[in-house]
């Protein structure tokens, strides 16, 4: 399973009140599916904000669970961005590739988004 940060905005905020309760009852589905591992609002930001840190087979498969999130059901999710991302150290590094047994060299040679060898 890959891991993703997800971040989408608000910007329609009757939208993200009448939604809020059925976006929430979606979260504490996928947290206990092991979906989502960890979700919240962003602070002090001008649009509201959702960010997530999200596990699925690849992105397809991301996409696919989020058409399922009311918010995105209703249209009110805009700027959504997903990243790809590898937890090597803390308290998410049980889902990385190799979780704490990364040397610093194998961190610099990690090829970055665009690389083709």
């Amino acid at each position: 399973m890959a891991i993703f940060f997800v971040r989408f905005e608000h910007p329609d905020e009757d939208g993200w009140q009448r939604w809020l309760g059925p976006h929430v009852d979606w979260i504490r589905e996928q947290v206990e599916r092991r979906v989502v591992l960890a979700s919240g609002p962003s602070l002090g930001t001008p649009v509201r904000q959702g960010l997530l840190v999200m596990r699925a087979q690849d992105e397809t498969a991301l996409r696919a669970i989020l058409t399922t999130d009311p918010f995105w059901e209703h249209g009110i999710i805009e700027n959504l961005q997903i990243t790809g991302w590898d937890p090597v150290f803390g308290s998410l590094k049980e889902f990385s590739s190799t979780p704490g047994e990364v040397e610093l060299d194998a961190l610099v040679s990690r090829p970055t988004p665009g690389d083709h060898g």
